[in-house]
């Protein structure tokens, strides 16, 4: 009994030693931070959003410690076609029986919640791309021709998400297949056909697109032309984040957010209600921890193992990177609005589960640099 005991302790310590409390804690500050700001926000929206939000990231602690501490990342490399599948038939299935919400039919109504599979297909792209380059020889750089079978796959679920429409998370798909290729190494002769590629079908990408989609593109273009009307939401964005000057307004204190100017404020423009209440200072700290977080997971995949893990870790920094990107590009008018969420701040169950989910397989790698056995 007492070797057992002995034994139980031994891993335990192991365990702990291994563990990247780095990455919790920064995962645990961004996460905290988005908590107050719903809290915030639920005042004038008559909901209790940050009740909400703390029982989904409750959900995504579970799904974090699954994989970090019950399944070797391994298992998904190997499985990594059939979840890019799964999650591709789950996405054909929202366009056939999905549920509708603002013009939008984006969600799976599965009982207890609406599922959104297009927040799954980040982690399947990611899995996918890292399997597809992981199990080829590396060479001086990628040819098209080495390139089509991954992007082709890509294409599949990027034009099902199109069709919800959901012209932001279709793009993002995109840049996590481009970042860990560029990772890995691409042809500069293929970088100029892409780039050429990419300018020819603009116009059919426009004509694709739907009439909201072109009206925020116009919006963003001629920004000082419609200041009352399409502007309206980004134009007071802009002034809220202004008026949070250096240290803020203080909590529930911000009056572009409290006084209903900036729809959306626990969503799409969650940084525009910090930044009027926690100011230059708090939107600094906001960014600092985000860019702390995309610099640890690169850390993470320089320590990687196998190339699978390092590639999948790269993919989940671009996943980080680019969502904020392009979120703080939406809230000071950088961007047009294209519904790009902020990572663990932005309020939604399928959002926050897939960027823990997404953290723990970083932790996964993490651990299992020190343990890990060809």
């Amino acid at each position: 009994m007492m070797q057992r005991s002995t034994l139980t302790n031994s891993r335990l310590t192991t365990w702990t030693r291994l563990f990247d409390w780095v990455l919790l804690v920064l995962v645990g500050c961004i996460g905290a931070i988005g908590f107050l700001n719903l809290n915030a926000a639920s005042s004038i929206l008559a909901q209790p959003l940050h009740i909400m939000q703390l029982l989904w990231f409750g959900v995504g602690i579970v799904l974090f410690a699954i994989p970090c501490a019950v399944v070797d990342y391994r298992f998904f490399e190997r499985w990594s076609y059939l979840i890019f599948g799964v999650v591709g038939f789950m996405l054909f299935l929202v366009l056939l029986v999905g549920t509708e919400l603002n013009g939008s039919r984006r969600w799976l109504d599965i009982g207890l919640f609406n599922a959104q599979p297009s927040e799954l297909m980040k982690v399947a792209v990611i899995m996918m791309i890292a399997k597809y380059f992981s199990s080829r020889e590396k060479r001086g750089g990628y040819s098209l021709t080495d390139l089509a079978a991954p992007f082709g796959l890509i294409a599949v679920p990027m034009l099902l998400i199109l069709r919800q429409p959901d012209l932001g998370t279709a793009v993002l798909l995109l840049l996590l297949g481009l970042s860990i290729a560029f990772f890995e190494g691409v042809k500069a002769s293929s970088v100029l056909v892409l780039f050429l590629a990419a300018v020819a079908m603009a116009p059919v990408a426009w004509l694709g697109m739907q009439d909201y989609q072109r009206d925020r593109i116009k919006t963003f273009l001629q920004i000082e032309e419609d200041p009352y009307g399409r502007d309206w939401q980004v134009k007071n964005s802009v002034i809220a984040v202004g008026a949070g000057g250096t240290w803020g307004r203080g909590f529930g204190k911000g009056t572009q957010i409290q006084k209903g100017f900036v729809p959306e404020p626990e969503n799409d423009f969650a940084l525009a209600n910090w930044a009027e209440e926690r100011g230059f200072v708090g939107s600094t700290a906001l960014l600092l921890l985000y860019l702390a977080l995309v610099a640890w997971a690169l850390r993470i995949a320089r320590g990687a193992r196998d190339r699978f893990g390092m590639l999948m870790s790269v993919g989940v920094a671009a996943l980080i990177f680019w969502q904020v990107i392009i979120n703080v590009g939406m809230v000071l008018r950088w961007m047009p609005v294209v519904g790009i969420t902020l990572p663990l701040v932005s309020y939604g169950g399928s959002s926050v589960v897939t960027v823990l989910v997404c953290m723990g397989l970083l932790m996964n790698v993490s651990v299992r640099r020190h343990v890990y056995k060809s």
